[in-house]
């Protein structure tokens, strides 16, 4: 992971300047971030695996700040 490191922060930073806070101050729009998330850095660290099948299985947040 530490290699892709500076990909993954890159990729995750777009996916969040794409968003408005009505999307994700619900839990529905916290879970779709987390599953976008999830399949970025899936798709990053797997080309090659099918969507749902890729090394990272789930993300948490421990801490989610909305500004």
């Amino acid at each position: 992971i530490k290699m892709f490191t500076p990909k993954i922060r890159n990729n995750v930073m777009l996916l969040l300047s794409g968003k408005k806070v009505s999307d994700l101050v619900t839990k529905e729009g916290k879970e779709t971030l987390a599953n976008e998330i999830r399949d970025l850095m899936s798709e990053i660290l797997d080309p090659g695996a099918k969507e749902g099948e890729g090394p990272i299985r789930e993300v948490l947040f421990t801490s989610f700040i909305i500004q």
